[in-house]
């Protein structure tokens, strides 16, 4: 676990390239290109410093949404793997301009993600992919139970500050922390009635951004 987040954190911060993790959803679509392609660069120079740069992807069980998802019966965790032709290539993140995460907030959500529900995430590889695209490939552990319901999940968010905006959405405003897609189909119930959130989208906003999804929540959930 430990080494997990030392190299969670080391890829977020060397793909950053500096200063703190902090919210970059107002920036024009033409600024946000050039975000991702620089933080592509530090990202491929990182892993291959670090003996984590792979070519190529395996086969998916199952390639909807944001993700290629496979199970690995040796370690009994799911792998996944940030698809290039979704959402600028590094998951779901709302922008004003253009929405899809860069690779240094993919990977701050990562962290954010298991700070805040006590997951295991772990970053397994990077792929280098055909036109100079990077693939994020990260497991977590498999965990059996049923869908939690609404209420439970509400229940969950409220003790660690957060306020819910709609279903499934919620925000931390001292932090400046946004959940969303917290819907039962991502959070399950073990059997020690435990709730475990397995694909929350964590994002870092400005507390303008806040405020406006806080007068507009319909518009968290309305993105490509």
């Amino acid at each position: 676990m430990a080494d997990s987040r030392m190299a969670l954190a080391s890829a977020e911060a060397n793909t950053r390239g500096g200063g703190g993790p902090a919210p970059a959803h107002d920036e024009r679509r033409s600024e946000r290109l050039e975000r991702i392609r620089r933080e592509e660069a530090r990202l491929r120079a990182w892993a291959e410093r670090r003996g984590l740069l792979v070519h190529g992807l395996p086969p998916a069980d199952d390639r909807q949404g944001e993700h290629g998802i496979w199970y690995d019966s040796s370690s009994d965790r799911y792998v996944k793997y940030t698809r290039p032709d979704r959402h600028q290539g590094y998951g779901i993140a709302l922008g004003s301009h253009l929405h899809g995460a860069s690779p240094a907030e993919y990977l701050d959500r990562l962290a954010l993600q298991n700070a805040i529900f006590h997951d295991d995430l772990r970053l397994e590889a990077v792929a280098a992919l055909s036109g100079g695209r990077l693939s994020i490939i990260t497991s977590q552990p498999r965990i059996a139970g049923e869908a939690a319901t609404p209420e439970e999940i509400d229940a969950l968010m409220s003790p660690k500050g957060f306020r819910r905006l709609a279903e499934g959405a919620y925000l931390e405003p001292i932090q400046g922390l946004l959940v969303y897609d917290l819907f039962p189909r991502n959070v399950v119930r073990g059997a020690d009635r435990t709730l475990y959130p397995v694909d929350p989208v964590v994002q870092r906003v400005s507390e303008d951004f806040a405020d406006f999804l806080a007068q507009h929540p319909e518009r968290i959930h309305d993105r490509p």
